[in-house]
């Protein structure tokens, strides 16, 4: 029986180790929302499809689905977001973020326009200078667009411009870092990291 193979590009949001050789992958894709992938001897020093998949990576990806779990066929390394490694700061909110979104997003539920959100944040992270204060905001930003995207939003009236459009601009970040907006945006992610997340 042959299975038909699909093409992705994707995050790799984390992993868990499964057998001894084995990964299960938390890929965040634009088809497929999260999903789980299983890459069969990925752990051996020999594999070739190893360095592919270190956590955080983006990349393209060949998969098919199995009973239990997507399988993975084939991963090439996309390196045009390598440089939010060179900042701590960066990395530190992108695995942040990553670990957030395995956490939360439901398996293959629809999850573009969040895909699309994390594109974004990820290109500005990468042309904004390090120590710039800027930084943080830019991770609000997309918190309060998670928030609005998983349906939790408050409607609190001084961020609806923040979050109803699509967006992404030096402008609206220093819109959105003025002290009273930032306060109200903190107070709004502050709620859902206590009442939503477990």
């Amino acid at each position: 029986m042959s299975h038909r193979l699909y093409h992705t590009e994707g995050f790799v949001l984390r992993h868990l180790p499964r057998g001894e050789a084995n990964k299960l992958l938390y890929l965040f894709t634009p088809e497929f929302g999260r999903c789980l992938v299983l890459a069969q001897g990925v752990r051996q020093e020999k594999s070739k499809l190893r360095p592919n998949l270190v956590d955080y990576n983006f990349g393209h990806f060949s998969l098919v689905r199995g009973r239990e779990f997507w399988r993975l066929v084939s991963a090439e390394k996309d390196s045009r977001f390598t440089a939010l490694y060179q900042s701590a700061e960066k990395q530190l909110i992108v695995a942040n973020l990553f670990n957030l979104l395995a956490k939360i997003l439901v398996e293959e539920e629809d999850s573009q326009i969040i895909f699309e959100d994390l594109v974004l944040l990820c290109q500005t992270l990468i042309e904004l200078p390090p120590q710039s204060d800027l930084i943080p905001i830019s991770e609000r930003l997309f918190l309060l667009r998670l928030i609005k995207h998983l349906g939790y939003w408050p409607n609190e009236v001084g961020l609806t411009d923040f979050v109803e459009t699509k967006i992404w601009s030096l402008e609206l970040l220093k819109n959105l870092a003025e002290p009273a907006l930032s306060q109200q945006a903190t107070k709004v992610i502050n709620h859902f990291f206590t009442t939503k997340i477990v």
